[in-house]
């Protein structure tokens, strides 16, 4: 199957991105967190150099089989095997994450409930109906694979079938080029998997990486006590949440599988619930303990997701949920804490949604979007789940469901600017802090009153020293933001800039605001934040945040 694979990638061409694209994603990521001047030669080689032999560990204790088939698909593609290394950029990146968590070498890094400040970016969003909760009683599982690879994994989406000469007849969803089984897969005995990311303390580099681990449940699991049970007899080099269904079970049919390094739990979908929701954070008690928080704003913004996608469902259940109801669930902008509607920030869609699926082995259907990066918009494209007994291929044109194609609003020109603008945050040949500022500037043309797109352009006019600037968009944001987490994330900045320009009452004020704030988890973040900082804020700090565009905060030291 690996040189098949090859061989049909190399036929239909156009795969080339992805390989560019892997060896240098892990490193950015982390690269990202970083002040934008601190960004130079000696970060990246520092990092490549780290990320390259902790991808190098887990290739070596990779199952045989699995390294052939890659190694095959890679030849008969032209390229080179060494690639194989960067199947594990994810399971890398992640574990970059435990464990400068645990030894404190980035910025803030800690517990969930404790503070954390370094920006990472698990945004996926899976939602699940069976039964009375689906229209037609059918289980339908719904994915929005939130990833960094815009313009790369959105563009070029692709259904792979496997009929392996043994075992069961499988099948995933990827991108042109990426042989990469059981991320978001399915197959002949109805189970369906995708995964989550997680951050956790404890990892390693010796188990199985994420690729390998999925491609195991989907390829010899009939159900989901086997794919727990190959959970619990494997090492698990990374932090995941796998959401498993299967329609066919005469218990729970769906299951969220949890894992650190050498640790496992299970989350059973509730009885008589027929329904099921993942996103990032563990589920799991026994997992809780060594979470890391990626982000001031992560349980914000992975808590709101989960009760987001709950609400939808919830206001569904009287009429079921329907094919069309779980696609427009993907591409959700609604905040859950403030009701309103968001270019990005805490909502189920994300700029980095490069691609969106949902997966019926019941219906005998796949729903894929064929729209760029965030895909959740469509258009979706109706895939029957069937195997063919010889190798082959079919290129579908997505014009030919153009008839579900929109017209482009206001959201989606808003969206488009708010793309652009993070791609040159990402990529300094781009452009620089005015270029960025630019295209958020057009985005608030289409979409005026979005905190978001202020809260960020108030961060990039604090790297160039404009205070007064910084302080305005501050207030302003802080002003239209209703949703406690948020609000209290501007007024922190707001009141940090006011201190920076001298108006200690002004900033007084406002830290006795954040430190008044709700006692919730994500409530308590700013609270420590405003009782650590003492009332005042330094010029040079503030002078090396940078925004962080995937979950709408600030990169700071």
């Amino acid at each position: 199957m690996g040189i098949q694979f090859g061989e049909i990638m190399k036929t239909i061409g156009q795969f080339e991105p992805i390989f560019d694209y892997y060896p240098v994603m892990a490193r950015n990521l982390l690269l990202g967190s970083l002040p934008r001047n601190r960004r130079n030669i000696l970060a990246k080689g520092f990092l490549s150099i780290f990320l390259k032999l902790a991808q190098n560990q887990m290739r070596r204790h990779r199952p045989a089989d699995f390294s052939k088939r890659t190694i095959a698909a890679l030849r008969a593609a032209g390229q080179s095997p060494k690639t194989e290394r960067d199947l594990f950029t994810m399971d890398a990146f992640q574990n970059s994450v435990g464990l400068l968590g645990m030894i404190q070498m980035l910025p803030e890094l800690a517990h969930v409930g404790e503070i954390g400040r370094t920006q990472l970016a698990p945004a996926c969003t899976s939602a699940v109906v069976w039964g009375n909760r689906s229209k037609d009683g059918m289980l339908y599982h719904a994915r929005n694979f939130d990833f960094p690879g815009v313009d790369v994994w959105d563009l070029r989406p692709i259904v792979v079938f496997c009929n392996p000469v043994k075992g069961l007849r499988y099948g995933y969803v990827t991108c042109r080029g990426a042989d990469a089984p059981g991320i978001t897969a399915f197959n002949e005995a109805g189970l369906t998997l995708s995964f989550h990311t997680r951050f956790h303390k404890k990892v390693g580099f010796s188990g199985l990486g994420v690729i390998d681990f999925g491609h195991k449940i989907i390829s010899e699991a009939t159900n989901i006590d086997e794919a727990v049970e190959i959970a619990r007899k494997h090492k698990i080099d990374s932090t995941w949440g796998a959401i498993a269904t299967n329609y066919q079970e005469k218990g729970p049919k769906a299951a969220i599988i949890e894992t650190n390094y050498g640790d496992m739990d299970v989350i059973y979908s509730e009885p008589g619930s027929e329904s099921i929701v993942n996103t990032n954070h563990y589920l799991s008690p026994k997992l809780q303990g060594g979470e890391i928080v990626a982000s001031p704003v992560f349980y914000n913004h992975s808590l709101s997701r989960y009760k987001r996608a709950h609400e939808i469902l919830a206001s569904q259940s009287s009429r079921g949920t329907s094919v069309k109801d779980l696609q427009e669930l993907l591409n959700d902008t609604i905040d859950q804490q403030s009701g309103e509607s968001r270019i990005m920030g805490s909502t189920i869609r994300q700029v980095t949604s490069v691609k969106s699926v949902v997966m019926s082995p019941e219906a005998q259907k796949l729903y894929v979007s064929t729209g760029c990066a965030p895909t959740g918009g469509g258009p979706y494209l109706e895939i029957p789940i069937t195997w063919s007994e010889t190798p082959g291929y079919k290129i579908i044109d997505p014009k030919e469901d153009s008839k579900n194609k929109k017209n482009q609003s206001k959201n989606d020109a808003a969206i488009q600017h708010y793309k652009e603008a993070m791609l040159i945050n990402d990529d300094s040949k781009l452009g620089g802090v005015a270029e960025i500022l630019d295209h958020l500037e057009k985005a608030k043309g289409f979409v005026q009153k979005d905190p978001s797109i202020s809260f960020l352009q108030a961060i990039l006019k604090l790297e160039t020293g404009q205070w007064k600037e910084a302080s305005d968009l501050f207030e302003e944001s802080s002003q239209l933001e209703t949703g406690p987490c948020r609000k209290a994330q501007s007024q922190l900045w707001w009141a940090r800039t006011q201190s920076v320009l001298g108006k200690k009452k002004s900033a007084s004020q406002l830290y006795d605001q954040v430190k008044n704030g709700p006692n919730t988890i994500d409530g308590m973040i700013w609270k420590q934040k405003a009782n650590l900082d003492k009332g005042s804020y330094s010029k040079r700090k503030l002078r090396q945040v940078s925004p962080n565009f995937l979950l709408v905060d600030a990169n700071e030291l």
